[in-house]
């Protein structure tokens, strides 16, 4: 009997590679549930899990990096981070330009972020930096459903 378990290393694989796979549904079922409390019937019209953000030109200190979701919304673009329960929202009307960089704050990320110049809620001129999937699709459709002067 001992020698049945002692060959299913396999097994045990196959269990932690299943727990990670139920882990991120579980995280995307509760990120999902709690957009629709916060927006409820409002329209999504994009929306990107595993987003980084590096933070705002305006705060002090080195960039700092947290892993959360970002919303494109006809009025704004909604960031919430999945642990630090960190929020930023960006009024669509208060950007001025969407780009691919890779700096904030005069560091290199030594990878491309989509970055967002906008007025931040001092009136002060502010950017943003956001590392994520499929950066092409999310500056057009920034650019063409927030940015439509």
């Amino acid at each position: 009997m001992n020698n049945l378990y002692a060959n299913q290393g396999w097994l045990f694989i196959a269990f932690i590679f299943f727990g990670i796979i139920g882990y991120i549904a579980y995280i995307r079922w509760r990120d999902r549930n709690w957009i629709g409390k916060r927006f409820g019937d409002q329209k999504i019209l994009a929306m990107s899990f595993g987003v980084n953000y590096f933070g705002r030109s305006s705060e002090p200190g080195k960039p700092r990096k947290s892993s959360g979701f970002l919303l494109l919304l006809s009025d704004q673009i909604f960031y919430r981070s999945r642990t630090a329960r960190l929020e930023l929202s960006i009024v669509g009307r208060n950007i001025a330009k969407v780009y691919p960089d890779n700096s904030i704050k005069g560091y290199n990320l030594h990878q491309s972020v989509v970055k967002i110049d906008f007025i931040n809620e001092n009136d002060d001129r502010d950017s943003a930096a956001f590392k994520v999937p499929y950066p092409p699709q999310w500056i057009q459709a920034i650019q063409h459903n927030l940015l439509k002067g």
